[in-house]
């Protein structure tokens, strides 16, 4: 699994709060809940410390779980999952876990506003690939299967670990994927707000000889045709934006 990446800002006055980190066999992109300035987290660290320490976190759960497999179910989730069939959720609950431990003793993480991210990791054992998202950044599998994007749902990693049973997991062959995607919000733009796109164009343009970052500067270059969100109503004009491609 050959892995590449690019992450960018969306304002210089507040920072990236994505995180994005891979190593051999594993990659993990977050995105910090970004708050509007002045937000009372209760933490005096902030947004873009949680991303990345969650995801550092994460990150070092993933590769301790690497090793001679077996055997191992496969496919999509779908219903309800005995705990080896969803095998990252336990490391996403122990990277949670680990951070709140971090500075549960200096932070009030009982705030709604206690600082927040998505997720998305994945990881390659021996011949298959575990998946999981947990909220609104997307990964996106292709291969045999066709290409298909999976966004998580609407419940972010903060300070609860038992969040991580919301994620959205799976376990599918190496042998059937040719590539994998991983985004935050920021970076998928181009196909789910501005429709210049689809997901395949998407894919392929983070894919292509220019690496992953062309994707990003796409997505600013659309992005300067509106500055005011008049034709693409938003939040932020810009946002911050990471991307990350698996090969395989």
């Amino acid at each position: 699994m050959r892995v590449s990446w690019a992450t960018e800002l969306g304002s210089a006055e507040r920072g990236n709060e994505d995180f994005v980190a891979a190593a051999a066999g594993a990659v993990v992109v977050l995105d910090g809940c970004g708050l509007p300035l002045g937000t009372d987290l209760g933490c005096a660290h902030g947004t873009a410390w949680y991303a990345r320490s969650l995801g550092t976190r994460l990150l070092a759960r993933l590769l301790d779980g690497l090793g001679p497999v077996a055997s191992a179910p496969v496919g999509p989730p779908e219903g309800a999952h005995r705990p080896r069939e969803r095998p990252l959720v336990a490391r996403l609950a122990g990277a949670i876990e680990d951070v709140a431990a971090a500075h549960r003793a200096t932070c009030d993480l009982r705030l709604a506003t206690t600082p927040a991210a998505t997720v998305v990791a994945v990881r390659r054992r021996g011949e298959l690939v575990d998946y999981l998202v947990l909220a609104d950044s997307t990964l996106i599998l292709d291969g045999r299967g066709g290409l298909r994007p999976i966004t998580g749902g609407p419940y972010y990693a903060a300070a609860d670990p038992a969040v991580a049973d919301e994620a959205i997991t799976g376990t599918v062959p190496a042998a059937e994927l040719s590539r994998v995607l991983l985004l935050t919000d920021g970076a998928t733009r181009l196909a789910d707000m501005f429709g210049v796109t689809d997901w395949k164009g998407l894919a392929d343009l983070a894919s292509g000889a220019a690496g992953p970052a062309a994707l990003i500067e796409r997505t600013r270059e659309v992005e300067r045709t509106d500055p005011r969100s008049v034709r693409w109503p938003r939040g932020k004009v810009h946002d911050d934006a990471t991307v990350a491609v698996c090969v395989f």
